[in-house]
């Protein structure tokens, strides 16, 4: 991982309140480790052209290391990888890789296109610079074909990067018989309502709140669905935009901002919104419509 220094220094105090908003509560971690020796080579892994990531995608967190670091798939293909002194991210595709005999084995291949990382951490003046990897491969799992839910990643032929399922709040103890389909549909809460529906990847959540008849906020998720937890969570480019409309039929709209993230948990037939931005929906219990 070569680091390009693109950032100018930051002030100590605002260097290292960054790093405990990036990266809090993240064990400590070591950079992004180079592709395993024993790794499949990667000409000789083709692109699957109807591979899903889908069993794998969610968080997952390193396991048999010192220095775990924390792994977020998303539904679009994306990765982060993150550590306490940066983060890394990427692309990952299944990919097959042919064998002698004519057999084929199906991996799921993580490329990583750069990050950042905190430089000069133990000094008075720490800074962040940003760096390119041009797509290098750094790790490849196997990918079970025989499961639905993958709940473990050991890269190569000898697992030497190790990584295992992560659910908060100990979702995966109650998420028995609860399907992706069942997040679909109209949901109201009071004033409050969400749809959820399907999108390209992944899933769209779509939530519009009136204060009153003429105003209210608005909120829309790109979300992930994840299998071993049976929740939706979202990238980090979830908006709210506040509208207010007038008497004579016009109306403005003001972006809030572009940058939130929420948790959708639906358990025993009702839906709860985890506004991880500014808490918005922390109380809210959502109902689906009949019609929905």
């Amino acid at each position: 991982m070569n680091s390009n220094p693109l950032w100018k220094p930051f002030r100590p105090a605002l260097a290292l309140g960054l790093a405990a908003c990036l990266f809090g509560g993240i064990v400590e971690a070591e950079p992004v480790m180079a592709a395993d020796s024993k790794m499949p080579k990667a000409q000789n892994l083709k692109p699957v052209k109807k591979g899903s990531i889908q069993p794998i995608a969610g968080i997952w967190h390193e396991a048999d290391a010192p220095n775990a670091r924390t792994l977020t798939i998303y539904a679009d293909g994306t990765y982060e990888l993150i550590f306490p002194d940066g983060k890394a991210f990427g692309k990952v595709k299944v990919t097959s890789e042919k064998h002698p005999d004519g057999s084929k084995s199906l991996w799921y291949s993580f490329h990583e296109s750069g990050g950042i990382v905190l430089e000069d951490k133990d000094t008075a003046s720490p800074w962040y610079s940003a760096f390119n990897s041009a797509n290098e491969l750094w790790a490849a799992f196997p990918k079970d074909e025989n499961t639905a839910t993958q709940t473990d990643l050991r890269s190569g032929h000898d697992g030497a990067i190790h990584f295992t399922r992560y659910a908060e709040n100990g979702y995966d103890t109650t998420s028995a018989g609860i399907k992706a389909e069942d997040y679909l549909g109209v949901w109201g809460c009071g004033r409050c309502t969400a749809v959820i529906s399907r999108e390209r990847s992944g899933y769209l959540v779509e939530i519009q709140w009136a204060s009153s008849a003429a105003d209210g906020s608005r909120w829309t998720y790109h979300c992930t669905y994840d299998n071993f937890s049976a929740i939706l969570f979202s990238n980090h480019d979830g908006t709210r935009i506040d509208y207010t409309y007038t008497e004579k039929g016009t109306g403005t709209d003001k972006k809030v901002y572009d940058d939130g993230s929420s948790v959708f948990v639906l358990r025993n037939g009702t839906l709860t919104w985890q506004d991880q931005k500014e808490n918005s929906g922390n109380l809210l219990e959502f109902v689906k419509s009949p019609q929905g």
